[in-house]
């Protein structure tokens, strides 16, 4: 999740937000920890309790922005700060450029918010293209300066954010790859069907109904045609024991 350094109070605000829902459905927020859109995208990682990872143009022993340093803790103890530069390389503008190549590499997909015509989170949004990745662009006025380069990215054919849902509908297949993947290739890890033999047939059609991204119960009622108070029970129960996360506005996703 990348924008601009000189991000407004609505910016800041949808960084924080979307960067807290993609936590909450277990998605790890990569950004650079600059001012601005980046702070606030860790931030929003860090309030719902979650991995965050901050990718720098200096030396991970150096704090940059000064300002940042309590948030680089928080960082470090949550989720990882990394740089390919040396313990003590200071930063220089040249090299946020080509950090932001790491950033796009090590995401699924790549969040604009905010950012000018000639903004560095271009630079990110087109090497995530280079990188078979999605790009993403929340909207903004037409009239605004940080809104020119995230338009733009919508009319190229970015995926237009008016909210979580709209990243989790794009990603949900990669992270569904990437779970089968672990689990063929993982001696340690078991397979979620191992762990289904003393459910329900109830829990075992709500949970394979769930797919990664999240539902709302009216959804789960839909595709599993059971009554609101059966499902809150069930629900109620999965939840209990750690097999679902229910998110704000009655939504649901498999844990």
């Amino acid at each position: 999740m990348v924008g601009s350094r000189k991000a407004s109070v609505y910016g800041k605000k949808v960084a924080e937000t979307l960067s807290n829902e993609l936590a909450q459905c277990g998605i790890t927020v990569v950004s650079g920890m600059a001012r601005g859109i980046d702070s606030f995208a860790h931030k929003g990682a860090l309030k719902a309790g979650k991995r965050t990872i901050a990718v720098l143009g200096c030396g991970v022993d150096i704090v940059y922005p000064k300002e940042n340093s309590e948030l680089m803790g928080y960082i470090i103890k949550h989720g990882a700060v990394i740089s390919e530069y040396y313990p003590g390389v200071r930063p220089i503008p040249a090299y946020f450029p080509l950090r932001n190549r790491i950033i796009s590499g090590l995401s699924l997909g790549t969040v604009v918010i905010e950012a000018g015509e000639k903004s560095g989170s271009l630079i990110t949004a087109n090497l995530a293209l280079e990188h078979g990745r999605e790009v993403f662009a929340v909207p903004g006025n037409i009239d605004q300066p940080l809104s020119k380069g995230t338009n733009s990215l919508i009319k190229q054919g970015a995926k237009l954010v008016g909210s979580v849902d709209d990243i989790l509908e794009e990603i949900s297949n990669q992270i569904s790859i990437i779970n089968v993947e672990l689990c063929n290739t993982n001696n340690n890890f078991k397979c979620i069907k191992d762990f289904e033999d003393h459910l329900s047939e109830e829990q075992k059609i709500i949970i394979r109904t769930m797919a990664t991204m999240p539902l709302h119960i009216d959804e789960i009622c839909a595709k599993t045609g059971f009554g609101v108070q059966k499902l809150n029970a069930v629900l109620t129960l999965l939840e209990i024991e750690g097999w679902i996360q229910q998110l704000p506005g009655q939504r649901f996703i498999r844990s």
